[in-house]
Formats: C-alpha cells, sequence, structure tokens
C-alpha cells in the first residue's frame, strides 16, 4: 500500500517516519522548512527511548507524488478547504481520505441517523471540502499521538503510550479499506484500533480537547497545571459536561471519569496542539473543537454557559493575534 500523508507536522512526520521504517511506500506533501529538511537530511522521529532517521519522496505539488492508495491528512482543520483542492492528483478513483485531526469533522453529518448528509458549515462554509473530498471517500479518525516538532524535519513522540490512530467508517460499517489501512498503520508500530461507532470515539476525545484545550490558551498552563489549580480545574469539568450533554443529545453516552479528572498524576505536563499553535501563531482549531459543539448546542436547546465564556476569549484573543477571521 501507498499511502500519502498531507502535512510534515508533529502528527504527520510521526506516521510517516513510522510508516516508512516499516517498509510502507510514503509520499509526503509538505512545504516550507519542513519540506527543505526532508530533502536535506530526511525525516528524524524520537519515540519511546528510540530514535531513526528513514528518507520518504517528498514534494509540495501533489501532482509530483500522484496517485496513491489512502490518503492521511495531518494538517490542522484551517487548512483543510485549500488542502481538498490541492490533493486532487493524489486521489484515484477509490482512494480513500482520513482527516487525522482534533475536533467535529467535515463529514459528521454524512451517514448519521435522522439528519440529512451534508457538510458542517461552520467548517466548510461554501463546501470546498465536500466537493473536493466527497463523502464518499472519508474514514473517520481519532488521533492519540502526543507529539511536537523539534525542528523542521525532527519529531519528537512525548508519551510513554504508544501512538494510536483510532479508524472507523461513518456508516459504522467494517469495511475492507479500513482493515488494509489498519493492519498497515498497526505493522508499523502505531496502534490503529477500529471504531464500530467512530462519532462516540471522536466526542470521547473531544471532552479531552475541549475542556484543556481553549484553557490551555488563555492561562498558558500544561494540561497537569490545569488540573493542579482547583478553579481551572473546576472550568475543565463543567466543559466537559456541557460537551457531554450535547453528545447525549446525538444519542451517544460518553462516560465522564470526574475522579480521574481531578488527580493530577494521571495528567502529563504535554502542551496541547491548540497551545503550541498558538506559541508558533497558527490558526488554531476553535471551529472544530469549540464553536461546532456550541452550534450542536444551540440546535439541541442545550445551554453551555461555561463553554460560551471560555469560547468568547479564545476567539477574542485569537482575534487580536490575527489568527482568527471575522
Amino acid at each position: 500500500m501507498r499511502i500519502g500523508i498531507v502535512g510534515a507536522g508533529a502528527v504527520g512526520g510521526f506516521l510517516a517516519g513510522h510508516l516508512a521504517r516499516a517498509g510502507t511506500e510514503v509520499a509526503l506533501l509538505a512545504r516550507g522548512p519542513h519540506l527543505a529538511a526532508l530533502r536535506d537530511r530526511g525525516l528524524t522521529v524520537e519515540s519511546r527511548g528510540e530514535r531513526w532517521t528513514v528518507s520518504v519522496p517528498a514534494s509540495d505539488k501533489a501532482a509530483e507524488l500522484g496517485p496513491v492508495d489512502a490518503v492521511v491528512v495531518t494538517a490542522k482543520a484551517p487548512a483543510l478547504p485549500a488542502i481538498a483542492a490541492a490533493i486532487a492528483p493524489m486521489l484515484g478513483p477509490d482512494t480513500p481520505v482520513v482527516c487525522a485531526m482534533n475536533g467535529i469533522p467535515w463529514w459528521y453529518d454524512h451517514g448519521r441517523a435522522g439528519v440529512e448528509s451534508r457538510t458542517i458549515a461552520r467548517l466548510d462554509p461554501d463546501g470546498a471540502i465536500w466537493r473536493g473530498i466527497g463523502p464518499e471517500r472519508a474514514i473517520g479518525c481519532v488521533v492519540d499521538c502526543p507529539s511536537q516538532v523539534v525542528e523542521p524535519g525532527f519529531v519528537r513522540h512525548v508519551a510513554p503510550r504508544p501512538g494510536a490512530l483510532t479508524l472507523g467508517e461513518p456508516s459504522g460499517a467494517r469495511s475492507g479499506r479500513v482493515e488494509r489501512l489498519a493492519a498497515v498503520v498497526e505493522a508499523s508500530g502505531v496502534k490503529a484500533p477500529i471504531a464500530d461507532d467512530i462519532r462516540a470515539a471522536l466526542w470521547a476525545k473531544l471532552l479531552v480537547n475541549i475542556s484543556r484545550s481553549p484553557l490551555g490558551v488563555l492561562t498558558g498552563l500544561s494540561e497537569r497545571g490545569l488540573a493542579e489549580d482547583p478553579e481551572t480545574l473546576e472550568i475543565t469539568l463543567a466543559m466537559m459536561r456541557e460537551a457531554r450533554a450535547v453528545a447525549r443529545s446525538h444519542g451517544i453516552e460518553v462516560p465522564l471519569d470526574e475522579a480521574g479528572n481531578r488527580d493530577p498524576q494521571r495528567r502529563s505536563e504535554h502542551r496541547s496542539s491548540m497551545l503550541q499553535d498558538w506559541d508558533l501563531g497558527r490558526p488554531m482549531e476553535i471551529d472544530g473543537i469549540v464553536r461546532s459543539v456550541q452550534d450542536f448546542a444551540r440546535a439541541a436547546g442545550l445551554p453551555t454557559p461555561t463553554l460560551d465564556v471560555v469560547s468568547a476569549l479564545l476567539v477574542a484573543k485569537a482575534r487580536v493575534a490575527g489568527t482568527y477571521p471575522g
């Protein structure tokens, strides 16, 4: 299987490095300093006591990479409308596309019981992603690969557990294409469980993202720091409860271990990907992680008072920095 990876950042570099080391053919769409580093000295990954360097074919032009058997997009959600058009030369007739990013995905309503199959307007206002990729190509994904870019071309995995990409069809079917992709990822040393209900898996991760990432940007605290401060801890738990109620309105029950979330020793000093984006002055995944959940809450008539306050502060801060439109 030849796998195209779009984005050479923390998750993209982590995955590409594992796949290439295992002998899988990888085609990496990258740009700028990352592309230059890949061409000059290869891709270096540091993970769980190991460090290795691999040579990965890379280009900033999808046409130079050509069609692949599967595409994994690891760039952040704000870049996805432009990516949807750019990756067209990598897509064969049956090439699936995995958007390995945090938050509510653009395809969320595709095949969801009781709703119209359509794009998420907050994430794809003019339908560019829906048209450019197509919902029939979408494979859902939940990312658990805490990593950071040390420098262009060098990615460090910062968790003691193996990285994981939970995969699943929007329909809930256990398809051959998901099984093939999961097998290749597993063979590289990255976990790839297949979820029967990928939306439930998305919400379970989203409760973590929505409660910690925005507050990390607003306070500068790590995930452990948010739990060590009693006041920020209560805010994170309130946001988790509100998001959990929204998930329940979609027929999804997400377990919430409040005792575990109160224990700072069960959290790491990891700076969330949203906080890393803020540190680097990049657009953050505000719409997918925060504002889409607010939209769902409004549609269901559910109050989200804590989330609303945190969202307003986060958006204001991002607008002052010039990283959020409007």
